[in-house]
């Protein structure tokens, strides 16, 4: 009885060295590691090494090259995992981050997003290159999981990408659609008002009226760095080419990115007779034929409001 214990004892010692350099212990202490592009596979598992993910560079060498090639990007892995660690880089199985970026946002707003989540390293270099480019308006708003550590580069094509995919050639999209759609994204809070928003604005530009949309103003002034919550009466002087008060027609490209409900709104906007629209107060808007109607409406709610 005794030999047979002791065969198992001396197994059982030989193996879970064994056991353990392949697949490590229970759940561990986690290593965020980025393997670069063009890396070799020994300078990785000398990085892997010195890191403590894996006990063996000349294991995880052998291992490697039976699994196949070695993906570049960032890793998240457990330490002592020889095996996992090897099927997740030849896998391509990188690490990402999810980010969410709403509609209506302008772009250093996105920006800021994926530079807090860890995406870019840095906001400003991102926005500025949105900007040079007049990029304003297409970093299409959803949630994503994206590598931590990327170049700006690769996330902005990244996000043209999906603009393209959301907004194909046929829909007919064009710099001025986009550029009404940002505007009645920042003005509409229910989707059942967007086409009737964007049918003011069409009227508006029939009749070659000002838009007078508050929301370009908020542009100009905070340049989409910020939004001012109440524009005052000499807010609407500020000189700006986005400032749709003094300016006629639309501005000269999008002031934010607007999501799909949007865009669809400002390419078929309702058929209404409609020149004005106010904020109720309610998070909905009542609509007018003309300016009068416009103006008394307002003076009844400031009364209504004044009286309780």
């Amino acid at each position: 009885m005794k030999r047979p214990v002791l065969t198992v004892l001396f197994m059982a010692l030989i193996c879970a060295p064994v056991y353990f350099v392949f697949f490590g212990g229970g759940p561990g202490e986690e290593a965020l590691i980025r393997v670069e592009k063009g890396e070799s596979a020994k300078t990785v598992a000398q990085k892997l090494k010195e890191q403590g993910v894996i006990p063996s560079t000349y294991l995880f060498l052998a291992l490697a090259r039976a699994a196949g090639s070695i993906h570049y990007g960032p890793y998240r892995l457990e330490k002592n995992r020889t095996w996992d660690t090897v099927r997740k880089l030849t896998r391509g199985q990188t690490y990402r981050v999810k980010v969410s970026i709403p509609e209506g946002w302008s772009a250093f707003q996105t920006a800021q997003r994926l530079a807090a989540e860890g995406v870019i390293a840095d906001a400003t270099s991102f926005a500025a290159m949105v900007d040079e480019r007049k990029l304003e308006g297409r970093l299409f708003p959803s949630t994503y999981f994206l590598e931590p550590g990327s170049d700006n580069e690769s996330v902005l094509k990244f996000f043209l990408a999906q603009f393209d995919k959301a907004c194909p050639p046929e829909m007919g999209v064009s710099s001025a659609a986009l550029a009404l759609a940002s505007i009645i994204e920042r003005e509409a809070a229910v989707d059942d008002e967007r086409p009737v928003i964007s049918s003011v604005y069409r009227n508006r530009l029939k009749k070659r009226m000002a838009l007078e949309a508050d929301p370009t103003v908020q542009y100009a002034i905070g340049k989409g760095r910020t939004w001012k919550e109440r524009i005052l009466y000499k807010d609407l002087k500020v000189k700006s080419p986005y400032n749709t008060y003094l300016n006629r027609g639309l501005p000269p490209g999008p002031i934010c990115s607007p999501g799909l409900a949007s865009i669809r709104a400002a390419l078929n906007p309702a058929e209404t007779p409609y020149l004005y629209f106010v904020a109720d107060g309610t998070g909905r808007h009542q609509f007018f034929k003309d300016h009068r109607s416009h103006i008394l409406w307002q003076k009844q709610n400031r009364k209504k409001r004044r009286t309780g």
